[in-house]
């Protein structure tokens, strides 16, 4: 066929397109799903699974089946799902059909996955539809059967009950696989509106939804496996995974029809090809459609029987794979039709003309000769296509029209060549379908020819600017406008915040930016890599002095200390907040947070080089920056305890559209161990590219070049923690050498608050202004509360969550978020049996029955009873010989006792001879003692105050002193130790009972006494607890306890756990005791219990962490002291030991370098505060207090909330505004309290219980009662993340030893055991 014609061919077929637009797929056209359509459904969950067995048979790349599984996460498989082997991780290893992959869950009882195996004549004929449309030129489509699966309202896992409008966005989509005799077909649905949320999170990183059909692992010469073919019909752009609503290759946007497997033997997939439209568009068409040409003698003679698609092939490098040769080809990669002789006019794609191609007649795929070679997935990002580039079309005499370049996707529209119609740019209302992506390959795609009215011709076109705000807002920060203009549209911050308009951040207030690192480093000659696999990365940057720190975790002691002078690894982060000077911008205030990074560095004198390439993929839910890092290359070696110091340096950066350079030099000097000094150095040179909006030059008209100047440079490998940190302080201004400004703004020494900007004035004058969200004076500026002063912005049944800077709601217990994010609605539950006690679990005092979601649960046997939870019997532990030889067994429902013989004595698990009874403790010695001294003095007990020996002491049931001894006569009270002695400043008067810890050593357990070590704990937020001898965790599922999941963590049989904190940098428990007394600490997820202090203490009952700064702080109520150490317990310094009586509970705010402790003095209890350091210490409560045991600190809205045993009261107060409020009374006896989210959880002696307390409602929800009924002491959480805080001494900052924040600085102090090498200062 001649150019000339395959371009008029292409016009008119593009003009058809155009005149008949596809419609949408409405929910109501889904195949009829739920339990009135038969439909089973799949147990709730996150990733469950469910087996079908089939009525026929499902052909799938060559194979039969028989069965197949349906899995939570959007796909269905042939074979058991690899648990933990697809998300993240595709292609996966076993066939699957991917309708939309992601982390899914429908654990709410809103999301359903429905499905069955259905053959009734309706569903058949409309399958049957669906096919025909994408292949119109199959003949005998006939299906026998269809399996169904609908997904229905599913969430993106971890996002139900947020509150943060995420919550609400839910995916519906359809999976249809209709089997005839010898061949499979897969429809997909996408509805309108149906796909709300396009990628979800998977392990901590966010992962875009995918669409394909995965073959799995095939076997190939020698039995040898290796990974199939991949087809996906999605890309790694978030727009192709939009478009399956939009677009078609079935003729209906949002249906998408593919040919899977047919018999004996088929390994491709073939899609749809759009060759024909309904009848009623079909008659439009003919009407405006125009005679053509009569070249006929270059199309084929005859029709061709298949109509399947070719592709392009792509330059990608994989073992065995055979490139075709092209020839003559022109094109930037869009393909012209060519049209059998008696076939309407109609858009197709075939395969480039090769040198062995034989003519348009043959439409069958045509793909590498073995396509099971590994690998033989290759990631699109990757594929590199062997024609030309698009951005260089290689047409002659052709222009091209450019769409903004922050939207790289969009196709380039070309003018026909001289000798054809020619055609003004206007934009269709609705692009042609795109076709899907065949394996291997990028999606094409659209082709579209822009048409305007024209004469000659009698068509009607429709023409819109789909660059324009109107259907572009939602690409824009929340906190940005968007302005149209004569080309297109551009996103511009607010005042107050700043940014590219795509990414915006609130002026002054600090950022936080999280990511991972991985790749391969050599270090020295070594000839194996270091290999770095998801390593954290964390980064805090103080944006109003330009103080940036980075802290990326787990680094090998062999790697570690050699990555010291590469400061480049966060080097970017500095200049994107760098401290700006007049007329200069940093990099975020240009480019914003989506860019690309790739640095090179060349050692000398060794040419050691290390390539690093950074992924900046903007703002995540949390509101941090995400960046991804990849390393390769060779590091010269540094020897493991040297010490390396980099010399302030400079760097021009020079700027161009979508493009940044520099390059520096940079010397620095390493000091072994042994104090061998060497000087060394090495080149950077780094690009960064990024997208911008070239619509407005005004809003990018920055300096071509520019200068970071960088000083205050600390480096530091901390091999106890494998943690490398780097922090700098960066500005960004001038290349010529001038007089430095010296405006505080300017310098950073301001001292404005960290959430507030500096405004600089005339000279050395300047002013802070507290960042949006934050008011005061600028140098000291606090949250607002925005949930305070406007109430009513969440709506009805909801309760708004104040947070730094900005607020959530949150819908109350009951009701979800309906599609305006704000409006809270019932939620429509299913029947939770469990709860109403409509179940077939047998008797509760038997078994058990828990909840599992939608109205589904569980029945299993307690502990002591067998069966299957329905009918259980009681297990006669009598029968298993579990007690002493020497002892008497006696079965009980569901439990056992024992009871030594006569003539023993012990528990029964061990029993000895005894030749005479117990002896006497000494409380019961005591107490015979004092009543036989009383029946000899009658007036003994008129005494006012008797001495010890002469009033009757409480005894126990095992013999021990009662830990509050009274004295009826003279109505007093006090605390005694174990031993009986009174602990001072305990003594109250007529009325009152002191508050008492119980000393005496708990009793073994029954039965054997297990090891003290920490039992692994699951992932998730739970609840640590302690009763004395053990501390429990229990699970939370958002702010509910998981009360059947409640275990032991950790048995301390012979200690009395009184306070317990947990550091969530290294996921620790540390605890304090008072019998040892000690305080310990143990990790997590398993191990021995590591001793931290335990010389010096009498009674430590109060501890807090520092996780920022890495502190430990704890109160001891018998020295009357509040301590301070190293996590470690090293460095170990005394705060206070004055005006202290009973202090306790302690907290700390990291944020803001402070300490809060309570004193629960009978003579004058009270709340107090003060800097890390010791300074500014100040009374912060002092009236309305009788007993304030439990203290916790909120570090989100900045709240401090007691208990109190005496007014039984829960508080709180914002302790820089001191706003005081109650949050419920009536409460009975609390000992400790933590904060997790809206609520408070606290401990109560009365009640032996845990109990939460809805801020918002100020109401208790919920009571927890451990199977063990005994006082509980300290609690706390264990948090999956940190909560987001910085202080100065988050690197130590620079102290030889202790580093000690407070408001504004830090101060570097020595402890107590002083070394002499310790030097004090305040910073």
């Amino acid at each position: 066929m001649c150019p000339r014609y395959r371009s008029w061919l292409w016009v008119w077929s593009c003009l058809l397109s155009l005149s008949v637009l596809s419609r949408a797929l409405e929910l109501e056209e889904l195949f009829e799903f739920g339990e009135e359509a038969g439909d089973q459904q799949l147990l709730p969950g996150s990733d469950s699974t469910a087996e079908l067995p089939l009525n026929g048979s499902l052909f799938f790349f060559g194979d039969t089946f028989d069965t197949v599984y349906i899995n939570t996460n959007g796909f269905l498989s042939v074979e058991p799902p690899a648990e933990g082997g697809y998300l993240g991780k595709m292609p996966a290893s076993f066939k699957m059909i991917a309708a939309l992959l992601g982390d899914l869950e429908d654990s709410d009882g809103q999301g359903k996955v429905h499905y069955r195996w259905d053959s009734s004549p309706d569903l058949l004929s409309q399958a049957a539809d669906h096919i025909r449309q994408a292949f119109p030129r199959d003949e005998g489509v006939e299906p026998t059967t269809v399996l169904i699966v609908t997904w229905e309202n599913m969430a993106a896992r971890g996002t139900s009950g947020r509150g943060d409008g995420v919550d609400t966005k839910r995916n519906t989509f359809q999976l249809v696989v209709a089997s005839m005799v010898s061949s499979s077909c897969a429809i997909l649905l996408y509805p309108r509106n149906g796909l709300q949320f396009f990628s979800t999170s998977v392990g901590g990183e966010s992962k875009l939804l995918e669409a394909g059909f995965n073959e799995g692992l095939v076997k190939g010469w020698f039995w040898k496996e290796s990974q199939g073919t991949y087809f996906r019909t999605t890309t790694d752009e978030e727009a192709s995974i939009r478009e399956l609503t939009e677009k078609t290759n079935a003729g209906q946007n949002g249906v998408w029809v593919y040919e899977i497997g047919s018999s004996p033997i088929f390994v491709a997939i073939t899609p749809g090809m759009v060759t024909s439209l309904p009848e009623e568009e079909e008659e439009e068409e003919d009407a405006t459609t125009p005679p053509l040409p009569e070249e006929k003698e270059e199309f084929p003679t005859e029709t061709p029987t298949e109509y399947q698609p070719s592709y392009p092939e792509f330059e990608t490098i994989t073992p065995g794979y055979t490139e075709l040769e092209t020839e003559d080809y022109e094109g930037p990669g869009q393909f012209e039709p060519e049209y059998p002789e008696s076939e309407t006019v109609t858009p197709t794609y075939t395969e480039p003309e090769t040198g062995d191609y034989e003519g348009p007649g043959q439409f069958e795929p045509e793909y590498p000769e073995s396509e099971t070679v590994t690998p033989t997935y290759t990631d699109p990002e990757r594929a590199q296509t062997r024609y030309p580039d698009p951005s260089e079309p290689r047409y002659p005499d052709r222009t091209e029209t450019r769409y903004p370049v922050s939207e790289p996707l969009q196709p380039r529209y070309t003018v026909p060549e001289a000798n054809e119609p020619r055609y003004s740019p206007v934009e269709p209302r609705s692009p042609d379908p795109v076709q899907p992506v065949p394996p291997y390959s990028r999606p094409q795609q659209p082709q579209i020819v822009v048409v305007d009215e024209d004469e000659d011709l009698d068509v009607t076109v429709f023409a819109y600017n789909s660059e324009t705000c109107a259907y572009n807002r939602h690409k824009c920060s929340a906190f940005a406008d968007c302005r149209d203009y004569s080309n297109g549209y551009c996103c511009h911050c607010r005042p107050g915040f700043y940014g590219n308009g795509k990414d915006c951040v609130t002026e002054g207030k600090p950022q936080r930016m999280n990511g991972k690192v991985n790749g391969r480093v050599f270090v020295g000659n070594s000839p194996s890599p270091v290999e770095l696999g998801n390593n954290d990365l964390h980064s805090y940057v103080v944006t109003n002095d330009g103080r940036a720190s980075v802290a990326i975790s787990n680094i090998p002691d062999d790697l570690g200390p050699s990555l010291l002078p590469l400061t480049p690894l966060g080097g970017v982060i500095g200049w994107a907040f760098a401290l700006e000077q007049p007329g200069y911008q940093n990099g975020f205030s240009l480019i914003g947070g989506v860019f690309s990074r790739q640095a090179d560095v060349i050692f000398q004198p060794g040419n050691e080089r290390l390539s690093i390439k950074q992924q900046f993929e903007g703002i995540d839910e949390h509101d941090h920056l995400v960046v991804n890092t990849e390393l390769e290359g060779r590091v010269p070696a540094v020897l493991l305890g040297s010490s390396v110091e980099i010399n302030p340096y400079k760097e021009i950066y020079q700027y161009d559209r979508n493009l940044i350079t520099s390059s520096s030099n940079r010397d620095y000097t390493v000091t072994s161990p042994d104090g061998n000094v060497q000087t060394r150095s090495y080149q950077l040179r780094q690009t960064i590219s990024f997208l911008s909006c070239p619509h407005d030059e005004a809003s990018v008209a920055a300096p071509s070049t520019q200068q970071l100047s960088v000083d205050h440079i600390f480096v530091m490998f901390e091999t106890r923690n494998h943690l490398i940190r780097y922090a700098t302080s960066n500005k960004i201004g001038s290349v010529h050498s001038s007089l430095p400004e010296q405006n505080p703004c300017f310098t950073g020494r301001h001292g404005c608050d960290i959430n507030a900007m500096c405004r600089p004035a005339e000279g050395l004058q300047f002013s802070c202004e507290c960042a949006t969200g934050f008011t005061g004076d600028g140098r000291y500026c606090q949250d607002i509360d925005e949930c305070r002063e406007t109430p009513e912005t969440c709506g009805s049944n909801a309760v708004c969550n104040n947070q730094p800077g900005t607020f959530r709601c949150e819908c109350l217990s009951g009701f979800l978020f309906a599609s305006d994010g704000k409006t809270c609605i019932e939620e429509n539950r299913p029947a939770d049996h469990c709860r109403t006690g409509s179940h077939d679990c047998d008797a509760p005092e038997r078994a058990l029955c828990s909840y599992t979601g939608g109205s589904a649960f569980v029945c299993s046997c307690l502990p002591g009873f067998v069966g299957d939870g329905r009918v259980c019997q009681d297990v006669d532990e009598c029968q298993q010989d579990r007690c002493h030889r020497a002892a008497f067994c006696s079965n009980t429902q569901g439990s056992y006792s024992c009871q030594c013989h006569p003539g023993f004595y012990g528990d029964g698990f061990q029993c000895s001879p005894t030749s005479s009874e117990r002896e006497n403790t000494p409380c019961e010695r005591h107490r015979e003692s004092a009543q036989s001294a009383s029946s000899d003095s009658v007036l003994s007990v008129f005494r006012p105050r008797p001495a010890v020996g002469q009033y009757v002491p409480q005894c126990d049931q095992r013999g021990a002193f009662e830990p509050t001894q009274c004295h009826s006569s003279i109505g007093q009270c006090w605390c005694v130790d174990a031993n009986g002695q009174e602990i001072p400043n305990t003594r109250t008067g007529p009325g009152t009972t002191p508050l008492c810890i119980d000393q005496a050593v708990t009793p073994a357990p029954v039965g054997p006494t297990p090891r003290p070590d920490v039992r692994p704990v699951a992932p998730g937020t739970h609840l640590l607890f302690a009763q004395s001898g053990k501390i429990e965790h229990v699970p939370l599922d958002g702010y509910n306890i998981q009360k059947e999941e409640a275990k032991p963590l950790l048995h301390l049989p012979d200690r009395v756990v009184i306070a317990v904190a947990y550091d969530c940098v290294e996921k620790m428990v540390y605890w304090t005791d008072i019998t040892g007394p000690a305080i310990s600490r143990a990790r997590l997820s398993g191990g021995d219990v590591i001793p931290v202090i335990t010389t010096d203490l009498q009674s430590p009952e109060g501890i807090a962490i520092d996780h920022v700064a890495r502190l430990l702080f704890w109160t001891d109520s018998m020295r009357d002291t509040v301590e301070v150490s190293k996590l470690d317990g090293s460095q170990r310094r005394v705060l206070f030991d004055t005006d202290l009586i009973n202090p306790r509970p302690i907290v700390t705010n990291p944020a803001y370098g402070r300490l809060y402790w309570a004193d629960w003095n009978r003579d004058g209890p009270k709340i107090e505060m003060s800097n890390m350091d010791g300074t500014d210490r100040s009374v912060l409560v002092k009236d309305n207090l009788e007993l304030p045991n439990g203290l916790t600190f909120d570090l989100e809205d900045q709240q401090l909330c007691w208990a109190d045993a005496g007014t039984h009261k829960v508080e709180c107060i914002d302790p820089h505004r001191r706003l005081r409020r109650q949050i419920v009374e009536g409460i009975q006896y609390p000992f400790a309290l933590v904060s997790f989210g809206r609520n408070l959880y606290y401990t109560d002696w009365r009640r032996e219980a845990v109990v939460a307390v809805d801020r918002q409602s100020e109401k208790e929800t919920e009571e927890f009662l451990p199977q063990k009924r005994s006082r509980l002491y300290g609690i706390t959480t264990t948090p999956t993340q940190c909560p987001q805080a910085y202080n100065y001494c988050s690197d130590n900052g620079g102290c030889s030893h202790l580093c000690l924040p407070r408001l504004g600085g830090f101060t570097c102090r020595c402890p107590d055991a002083d070394d002499g090498r310790c030097v004090e200062r305040n910073l």
